[in-house]
């Protein structure tokens, strides 16, 4: 790692670095090399569980630091090195815990369930058959999708309306909403955008003398808090060919491609090949 400059590229993974339908980063794999042969760190910021993380984690050969379940808590390998207070340890991981509990949570919405009488159904009541039928996971990653240790990942069966209803009880409840390419979610007062913020401050006070870039991508609304906090802010198009039209922020670049194709693109045009 360089004194001078740091580069970071935080991404989500979902129909941002992963395609919708296959989970696929085949067509961002020349932008992962230029990153991996440049020294750039790349740090997996998802809505997806701690185990979830682990696989892409393992194929991407990446063994940084990574933000799980929308900035529920932040993970740091032992081995990397960055002097933190963490919460806990975790098989070699030092492990800051930011969102609220998943029993919390489950309690939370089962309650606002009852006061609203909306058809809403949260991760823990779907079988895995239904889990795999609504996103297209294999039977195993739809087991590791269910356990949610910070976020309440749920579906709403019903009108925008139902949806605003919904909305405002998990706000006067003093928790927080938020929505990925297929889930709503419901959590505490975590964020991507406080992880992010967190894990960069950790990167500071390690190395103080040291310039640090910031580089976000992503894709649904989600992920807008992560793009307030970096320096470089990248929106990818979503399957359909469309942009998240929730996400406003300044010196945002609409990367021109669907999900990988986009994240390669946005990555080779700011760094090169």
């Amino acid at each position: 790692m360089s004194d001078n400059e740091i580069r970071i590229v935080f991404t989500d993974l979902d129909g941002t670095l992963l395609d919708h339908s296959t989970y696929s980063y085949r067509e961002a794999e020349k932008a992962l090399r230029s990153l991996r042969e440049k020294g750039i760190h790349l740090i997996l910021c998802s809505s997806k569980s701690r185990d979830e993380i682990k696989i892409y984690r393992d194929k991407l050969s990446n063994n940084e630091p990574f933000i799980l379940e929308n900035g529920g808590a932040i993970y740091i390998p032992e081995k990397y090195d960055l002097k933190c207070e963490f919460d806990r340890t975790d098989n070699g991981f030092l492990v800051i815990e930011i969102g609220s509990e998943y029993k919390i949570l489950k309690s939370v919405f089962e309650k606002i369930k009852i006061k609203t009488g909306i058809n809403a159904k949260s991760i823990a009541e779907f079988t895995v058959d239904e889990i795999v039928g609504l996103t297209g996971l294999s039977r195993e990653e739809a087991l590791l999708a269910q356990k949610k240790e910070y976020s309440l990942p749920f579906i709403i069966n019903g009108s925008e309306e139902d949806v605003k209803k919904i909305q405002d009880e998990i706000s006067l409840s003093g928790f927080n909403y938020t929505e990925g390419a297929r889930f709503a979610y419901l959590m505490g007062g975590n964020d991507k955008g406080k992880a992010v913020n967190i894990l960069v401050g950790i990167f500071r006070k390690n190395y103080p003398d040291a310039k640090i870039l910031t580089v976000g991508l992503g894709d649904s609304l989600n992920d807008l808090p992560m793009l307030e906090a970096v320096d470089k802010k990248f929106l990818v198009k979503k399957e359909l060919g469309n942009y998240e039209e929730r996400i406003k922020v300044d010196d945002l670049t609409y990367a021109d491609g669907i999900g990988p194709a986009g994240w390669n693109k946005a990555i080779i045009g700011l760094f090169g090949k």
